[in-house]
């Protein structure tokens, strides 16, 4: 047995593999929640999991971009800025085309079907029913707007772009020996004065949907996370600040999501629903508390992953390699099982755990009996040829750490 790597950072390994394993009760939760925007709605919805969906949107995709953020020092520090950048190719672009080009008509083509059209200005009921044979949709899917999507693989997109733009800045500050110490406790909170300013400013004027052309909150608030992320990664010291304030975070994040859920409560609706139509005045504080429960539960969640310090043992090494494969595949297995579900009678308490069960044995069984005995599609997902020895995006080179 290959000797634990001291480097090896288990805690970041966890948070990752945690991450992608939450989007199966994540996603299926959007299937029966009452909250837009997902690829297929039961007909019978629960105002319930709005509550569970709402609650993890404000923090999930901000961890995996500070996840990101954290892997690529590890990656610069390696091998370097052009290293870096065709390290991005193979891991982000490939997987993102390959998904798009193979699963992404499938998932639009069932969405119409469903009788639901996403597109870049948002989700809407069609007025008509969608009947056209999937032979026949497939060349609409790449030549018009309207019957395109690349559904969740926009994170893969996004943290692509974030690597080509950002990988001048991200190269000189591996290379810099300035030394950036936070100054207090408090400076550890610093971030969330950008981050409340882009949801109380930009947030206003784009929503949500990621369509990375017209979508200036989501680009400026993930890639604060992602270069926040890369921070704590090249200056431990931050970190070290974190271990020491995991707790004072977590309790601030949930006070604010509680502090947010009361007025969500108030105002009868959750999440988006709620501010539609109101005052400045009132969603101003909303939009800001979004950014504070965001912020201040991944830290937690980074302290506290630290501070429990896991193990390794093997199966975390297969998880680790096959989140990126499975974040992927994922989305197709839950919209193709739950477009089948939401047409039968079954009641909802059915139809959830059945489909969150049938959806992740069907992806887990495609990746360990198809993708993993295919060295092609291995690659084209995003995994790594198993006959070269794993470095895993979370353990740092002794002779660049600070």
């Amino acid at each position: 047995m290959r000797a634990p790597d001291p480097r090896r950072r288990y805690d970041l390994d966890w948070l990752r593999i945690g991450a992608t394993f939450l989007l199966f009760p994540f996603h299926v939760a959007k299937v029966f929640d009452v909250l837009p925007i997902y690829h297929v709605k039961n007909d019978e919805l629960v105002p319930a999991l709005d509550w569970l969906t709402a609650f993890v949107h404000q923090w999930h995709m901000p961890l995996f971009f500070v996840l990101a953020g954290w892997s690529a020092y590890a990656t610069i520090a390696r091998h370097g800025t052009g290293g870096f950048l065709r390290e991005r190719v193979r891991r982000l672009l490939v997987p993102f085309l390959t998904g798009v080009v193979l699963l992404c008509p499938v998932i639009k083509w069932l969405e119409l079907r469903s009788g639901l059209s996403i597109t870049a200005a948002g989700a809407r009921a069609l007025a008509m029913p969608f009947d056209e044979s999937f032979l026949a949709f497939l060349p609409t899917f790449f030549t018009r707007l309207d019957r395109f999507t690349w559904s969740h693989l926009w994170f893969l997109l996004y943290l692509f772009t974030f690597s080509v733009v950002f990988a001048p800045l991200l190269g000189r500050l591996a290379r810099t020996r300035r030394t950036f110490a936070p100054p207090s406790k408090l400076a550890l909170y610093y971030p969330l004065v950008p981050l409340i300013l882009i949801q109380t400013t930009l947030r206003l004027r784009w929503p949500g949907v990621q369509n990375l052309y017209d979508d200036w909150a989501n680009v400026t608030y993930y890639g604060l996370f992602f270069l926040l992320g890369f921070a704590m990664a090249r200056w431990p010291v931050w970190e070290d600040r974190v271990a020491r304030e995991w707790r004072r975070a977590g309790m601030i994040g949930l006070g604010a999501y509680l502090v947010l859920a009361g007025a969500w409560l108030g105002l009868g609706a959750v999440g988006s629903q709620a501010l539609a139509g109101r005052s400045l005045v009132l969603v101003l504080p909303m939009q800001a508390l979004t950014a504070v429960v965001g912020y201040a539960l991944v830290v937690a969640l980074l302290g506290l992953a630290r501070a429990r310090r896991p193990h390794d043992f093997p199966l975390r090494a297969y998880l680790a390699e096959a989140s990126l494969p499975i974040y992927v595949l994922h989305q197709l297995a839950i919209v193709a099982l739950g477009y089948v579900l939401i047409q039968t009678s079954a009641p909802v308490p059915v139809k959830l755990p059945l489909l969150l069960a049938s959806s992740f044995a069907l992806t887990v069984a495609v990746y360990r009996f198809v993708v993993r005995r295919s060295p092609l599609l291995t690659v084209a997902l995003g995994g790594r040829r198993h006959d070269v020895r794993d470095e895993s995006v979370t353990r740092l080179p002794v002779s660049v750490r600070s």
